[in-house]
Formats: C-alpha cells, structure tokens, sequence
C-alpha cells in the first residue's frame, strides 16, 4: 500500500476529521531516511488495515510540520481523532511503528 500524500488542501478531511487513527511521516524529498521509513511504513499499512498511513512533505508545507513540533525529518506521528497522540524521529526499525501504532 502506498501512503497518502498529504498536502494543506486535504489534512483535516485525512488526519483531523478521520474516522480512523492515523500514522503520518514528516519527510523531506531526498532524505535517504526518510525513503527508508517511507518503504517500511508501506509495509506496516499492508498488516494494519485499521490505520492509514499517510505522508506529508516537510519542505512543501513547513507550516504544517511545525504546528506538530517535527523539527527533524523523519519524524512519524499518530493521531487519534485528529490529536496528536505520540510521535517518535528519525529512522527506527519495524518494532517501534508496531509500538507507536499501540500508543
């Protein structure tokens, strides 16, 4: 599965509003990291159906990425009924999304 691409035009229908809990990755385009996460994330979303799985790009809408205090990209943060409820940087292996999505 890929990740939605988020943008300011459909964050709140996606994220705020979602009926659903929802993992989003901060990244920036040409982090080797960030593509990393970005391909494991695709996978956690195949086993996790109960969650989207989203990204947004922290160069295009910096705005965005700081109403959440991502200073760093990646940064992977969850939202429960359009609040953010945990959030963790950098690369980190398959078990700590597993925990996040836990959170």
């Amino acid at each position: 599965m890929r990740l939605t691409e988020l943008d300011k035009d459909n964050f709140d229908a996606l994220v705020t509003n979602s009926d659903k809990p929802v993992v989003v990755e901060f990244f920036s385009p040409g982090c080797g990291p960030c593509n990393a996460l970005a391909m494991l994330l695709e996978e956690v979303a195949d086993m996790h159906p109960e969650v989207r799985f989203a990204a947004m790009d922290t160069v295009r809408f910096p705005d965005v990425a700081w109403a959440f205090d991502v200073m760093a990209a990646p940064t992977t943060v969850k939202f429960v009924e359009g609040r953010m409820v945990a959030s963790v940087t950098g690369y980190v292996p398959r078990e700590r999304i597993e925990e996040l999505l836990l959170e």
